[in-house]
């Protein structure tokens, strides 16, 4: 992707010289009164410095944030100071008590579902000019079906793409080319066969942290996207309108029969994800899932003492019928009562700029969905694994699943003995089959079987006007691109 021209750093540069001008030519005062014996000319009276308060829940870019602060703090031209706050561990407390105290910042990132349902986020679309269109891809300015009447509430900056890690130290040691991840699933087969045969006990072909169970969605349902295997997230076909978690029974008893063959990493249940990423990074394990933040993960938190790499998930048959799978998220949102809406807009625009987003990346801290950011050029060479997780044009931004009120339907529906009570059951579902080591058959009926009590729920959730079904509806939508 090409990066765009920065207009910002233009007007940094004017505004720093306007503010030097001005400062040069202005005279001083003493009280209010000219304190020159010259005959005083009426200077410009400089603009009234306005605050603009900035709260945020991410520690990880705060150096990269304040210095990019100070900058605009002493250049820009308008007097805007903008004070900035991270709230890293009571975020959303944080959020609840100024908005029940009617203190709710200018802007505010990331906000919870409490402040976007009390209508503090201003609407951004009018705001999305031609211009800032050019600088980021479509997904960031997608209004997500849970927006009220369409409304724009941040520009999804945050890119959380998923994708296979692998030890090619260990695909050396093990006669596999270091240079040929697999390519569909029978061969990973093979390969975490074939690893685990030379590993003496030690080393093994494959991890899978499903002590916490929700990373069924990183080991099955976005891996299978490539494989044409999904039109939406979390079991959603949005072109069907129904869920189906039925493509889904393959790769379940897929890791049930590795399972069975020795290559997952021993003790599968009993150790979570940062535990078998520690091994990975040790040496360990040949093949992981792993998501954009594990750039950090096996940079810094669990530093690896391998060569690894990044690739695509391998597909089912041999043929990629679908995109790799990636979310967007997070972002900055204006308050709609702020009592300085000029000023919070042009410290909005600079939060979004292409100079704020290219230094974040520069520093490895993080994958985004500004163009410029995107850019393979600016991957920092010292952050492993960056480059693997940038977006390109084959990623795809599969269509969000219908948020569901569960307490519609009372007692829940059932799948065997799991109560159909909360969005994680599907992980709990998949984790059942797994330790009991199901065949294909059994397999089949509960995932079918929990796909008709995602039905009845979405329906009964219809019925009681908490989902608008049409907005989750994309009957065109296709998942290669």
């Amino acid at each position: 992707m090409s990066t765009n021209k920065w207009g910002n750093r233009s007007l940094l540069t004017i505004a720093a010289v306007v503010l030097a001008l001005s400062a040069g030519c202005s005279s001083s005062t003493n009280n209010g009164k000219n304190a020159s014996s010259t005959p005083a000319v009426d200077t410009a009276k400089p603009k009234e410095k306005v605050t603009i308060k900035v709260w945020a829940n991410t520690r990880h870019d705060i150096e990269v944030r304040e210095s990019l602060i100070k900058k605009f703090n002493e250049t820009n031209p308008d007097n805007i100071q903008i004070d900035y706050k991270v709230y890293s561990d009571n975020y959303d407390e944080q959020l609840k008590l100024a908005l029940n105290a009617g203190k709710l910042p200018d802007i505010a990132y990331n906000i919870s579902a409490d402040l976007a349902n009390a209508d503090y986020p201003l609407d951004l679309n009018p705001l999305i000019t031609p211009e800032i269109r050019k600088r980021f891809d479509q997904s960031a300015l997608t209004a997500p079906p849970t927006a009220k009447n369409g409304e724009l509430d941040r520009v999804f900056e945050n890119v959380t793409n998923l994708k296979l890690v692998y030890n090619k130290d260990l695909f050396k040691a093990s006669g596999l080319d270091p240079e040929k991840p697999p390519t569909t699933w029978q061969e990973m087969q093979q390969y975490a066969k074939q690893i685990t045969a030379s590993g003496g006990g030690k080393k093994f072909g494959l991890g899978l942290p499903i002590k916490q169970t929700v990373f069924w969605r990183y080991y099955v349902i976005y891996p299978a996207a490539v494989s044409g295997d999904i039109y939406g997230r979390e079991g959603w076909n949005a072109a069907t309108g129904k869920f189906d978690f039925s493509p889904f029974a393959k790769y379940v008893k897929w890791w049930i029969d590795v399972n069975k063959e020795g290559s997952v990493f021993p003790g599968v249940g009993n150790y979570d994800n940062d535990m078998i990423r520690a091994q990975f990074s040790e040496g360990n394990i040949g093949m992981l899932s792993a998501a954009t933040w594990d750039i950090g993960v096996f940079n810094d938190q669990f530093p690896a003492k391998i060569n690894w790499a990044v690739a695509d998930f391998p597909t089912w048959g041999g043929k990629v019928l679908g995109g790799p799978a990636y979310e967007t998220a997070s972002g900055f949102s204006i308050n709609r009562k702020t009592e300085h809406l000029k000023e919070a807009q042009k410290v909005w625009e600079f939060f979004i700029s292409d100079e704020m987003f290219v230094t974040l990346a520069k520093k490895g801290l993080g994958s985004f969905t500004n163009l410029a950011a995107q850019d393979k050029a600016i991957q920092p060479a010292d952050r492993k694994g960056s480059e693997g997780f940038v977006i390109n044009g084959k990623s795809t931004n599969y269509p969000m699943a219908p948020r569901l009120d569960y307490s519609v339907v009372n007692p829940p529906l059932k799948v065997g003995s799991i109560d159909i009570k909360k969005s994680g059951v599907v992980n709990d579902v998949m984790t059942e089959l797994f330790i009991k080591g199901k065949d294909l058959p059994e397999i089949e009926k509960s995932l079918q079987e929990l796909g008709d009590a995602f039905n009845k729920l979405t329906t009964a959730n219809v019925e009681a006007k908490t989902v608008e079904l049409n907005k989750y509806l994309q009957p065109n939508f296709k998942p290669l691109k």
